[in-house]
């Protein structure tokens, strides 16, 4: 796996933030991946959402032989940084080592169709773009009523386009469908909630689906093939928002210890 990205190339001024990488990095430089994991995971419990975390999470857990939660921090980094080639080869590695080779599910029909152009924007700049746009075009309007210029209309109905596409499109990257990955070796899929009702169908490590529905520890999960039922959420993690801790059974201790 590629090597872990440095506490050196993350602007932030927070000291706090910066020991804690910085020391988590450290752990997993001498071996120590449960107490790398435990560190990396306090960060992201702690507020950070940054895709260098995500990605060196996932070489972490890809390191304690985790899988799935490798596969879904990978993800992570990736919708925060579409155009992080690390994170993409790792994530290719990961998935070569899983058993189906599922692909993973693909937007709703409406976002591809309309939307198609934003795969590779971030997040913040979709935001970014869209501020930009709505300031633009009021700032056309106001500067047409001081000097009605035949071309503001027409550049403010252009400004005004680009404020709603880039809007809905920064509304997509933070409201995105909830994907997770399969971190039990096998997973049933049932016709509906609940261990005594039939399975539908397997999933394994490091499988990705979608999910629409959670309910009471459960979650309608759906392939991209098509395949749909119900497992329980214990057996997945979520790729988020939110961006939660999948259970593994390694012991967080004060200090981020184990």
């Amino acid at each position: 796996m590629t090597v872990l990205v440095t506490a050196s190339v993350l602007i932030y001024g927070a000291t706090l933030f910066n020991g804690t990488f910085d020391r988590a990095t450290d752990a997993y430089d001498a071996g120590n991946y449960e107490v790398a994991v435990n560190l990396y995971e306090q960060l992201v419990s702690d507020g950070v959402v940054h895709a260098d975390v995500f990605y060196n999470l996932g070489n972490t857990y890809y390191r304690l032989d985790a899988l799935g939660p490798a596969i879904a921090n990978y993800e992570r980094a990736l919708h925060l940084r579409p155009g992080f080639t690390a994170a993409r080869h790792n994530l290719d590695i990961c998935l070569q080592r899983t058993r189906q080779a599922l692909a993973a599910p693909l937007p709703p029909a409406w976002e591809q169709g309309l939307l198609f152009w934003h795969v590779h924007l971030t997040p913040a700049f979709s935001f970014r773009m869209a501020i930009a746009s709505w300031l633009l075009f009021w700032g056309m309007l106001a500067l047409r009523l001081w000097r009605p210029l035949p071309y503001l209309r027409r550049a403010a109905g252009v400004a005004f386009l680009f404020a709603v596409f880039f809007g809905v499109s920064s509304w997509t990257k933070e409201h995105p469908q909830l994907l997770a990955v399969a971190t039990a070796e096998s997973l049933p899929v049932r016709y509906a909630k609940g261990q005594e009702e039939k399975a539908r169908f397997e999933l394994f490590e490091g499988d990705r689906v979608s999910i629409d529905r959670r309910e009471n520890g459960w979650a309608r999960v759906t392939t991209a093939n098509g395949e749909r039922g119900w497992t329980e959420e214990s057996g997945l993690a979520l790729v988020g928002p939110p961006y939660l801790r999948p259970s593994l059974g390694i012991t967080e201790t004060a200090g981020g210890t184990s």
